[in-house]
């Protein structure tokens, strides 16, 4: 019965201290931006990592994070924090300009190969706007266009511009739940990372030797992961290069 006591005594003891230390996130985000403004940036990583870590995004905190890493001279994980905050708010004018500065300091430039102009306005588009920004769209364009072919039979409108409007607002409705899609499966499908480290080695294969190593790079770079073995990732960069990286030195988008 007191073996029983003891244990009842250590499990209300542990869940005690675990509820103490479980900081709050709004709690942990204003230390961090108190350190911020002392250039405490160490201090203020730290505490936003750990909102991070418990779950909670929203694109103030990436903002403030990528600031903290830039000034630490962290370029990785400051273009990494830029580029998660863009993720949910992707036409935030001070993280675009943020991001720049920070791309800016990257060693490897690697210029994006030309394309048709059309194709490029389009990713520019699909960069520009999130997947639920896309379906509210469509989704209001298809309620005008019922909304004009319900007015059309009530009020028996026969005008030949009507029926056109109407067919023209369906069509772009279905062409921007295609947008949509298209969002959707580069979402889910495409894993991006970003090389957190200073100087990494890629290689041909999942294995650290010295004398196969393909290329360097530097932090800051973004690459898009092919395939997934163990504690290597197979990764691809826009300019077609490709090998292996190990987990360890990148950091998913």
């Amino acid at each position: 019965m007191r073996y029983y006591k003891i244990l009842i005594y250590i499990v209300f003891s542990g869940s005690v201290l675990f509820t103490q230390s479980a900081v709050e996130p709004d709690s942990l985000y204003k230390i961090g931006n108190q350190a911020m403004l002392q250039d405490d940036f160490e201090t203020a990583i730290f505490n936003y990592e750990q909102i991070i870590n418990q779950g909670n995004s929203h694109p103030d905190l990436y903002y403030n994070l990528g600031n903290a890493y830039y000034r630490v001279n962290q370029i990785g994980n400051a273009v990494w924090a830029f580029e998660k905050g863009l993720q949910l708010t992707p036409r935030d004018k001070d993280l675009q300009f943020n991001l720049s500065l920070a791309n800016a300091r990257v060693r490897n430039r690697i210029e994006i190969p030309r394309s048709m102009l059309i194709l490029e306005q389009y990713r520019a588009l699909k960069k520009s706007t999130t997947l639920e920004d896309i379906i509210l769209i469509a989704a209001a364009i298809f309620m005008l266009g019922a909304f004009v072919y319900f007015l059309k039979k009530y009020y028996q409108w026969q005008s030949i511009w009507v029926s056109r409007l109407i067919i023209t607002l369906f069509v772009l409705s279905l062409i921007i739940h295609f947008v949509a899609l298209d969002k959707y499966y580069e979402i889910s499908d495409t894993k991006e990372v970003i090389i957190v480290q200073p100087t990494v080695d890629i290689y041909p294969a999942p294995f650290d030797k010295r004398e196969t190593v393909l290329f360097r790079l530097h932090e800051g770079v973004k690459a898009e992961v092919t395939q997934e073995q163990s504690d290597w990732l197979e990764i691809i960069l826009i300019d077609g290069k490709k090998g292996w990286i190990q987990t360890e030195k990148v950091r998913y988008l």
